[in-house]
């Protein structure tokens, strides 16, 4: 028990850390489970690749897929890690709506997020939130959300809630 708590600890340090090194962070002191903690973390996500997979019939259709990758910037612009996305329509004419599935790289670990979007034919294309589906090395014990402002195709603001 007291490893484990330990872990937690040096685990909790380490993602808090990172996340001041990211953008703006907070651990909140009340906290909705005992003993856990939120971590914020904030980076702005600019589109590197994007590529469309045209499922028949031709056009919007019910399976497209959007995959892409992208840079997670800090405040100042410098590189901090990137992400990569697949998404797939969940609506057929027109396309509205897409289950997506981001895999986030950051310092010290990754995060997995899944969830809808209901898509806009103007900015923003979109802001919703994503459930934590998981993690690796700092990360690897994370749950939370993600909130994910789409303003433009190429550019998308990200806050990580990190319950720890």
């Amino acid at each position: 028990m007291h490893k484990r708590l330990a872990a937690l600890g040096v685990a909790t340090s380490v993602a808090f850390a990172v996340g001041l090194a990211l953008g703006p962070a907070t651990a909140d002191a009340a906290s909705p489970v005992y003993g856990e903690h939120v971590i914020t973390i904030e980076v702005v996500e600019k589109g590197t690749a994007i590529n469309m997979v045209d499922v028949a019939p031709a056009g919007s259709a019910l399976g497209d897929q959007l995959i892409g990758t992208g840079d997670l910037l800090g405040r100042d612009g410098r590189k901090l890690g990137r992400s990569s996305f697949v998404g797939t329509s969940t609506d057929a004419k027109p396309r509205t709506a897409e289950l997506l599935t981001f895999v986030y790289e950051l310092p010290g670990g990754k995060i997995t997020t899944e969830g809808t979007a209901k898509l806009s034919a103007t900015d923003p294309v979109f802001d919703e939130q994503f459930a934590i589906t998981g993690g690796t090395g700092a990360y690897k014990s994370a749950s939370g959300q993600v909130r994910v402002l789409q303003e433009t195709v190429e550019r998308a603001k990200v806050t990580f809630k990190i319950l720890r």
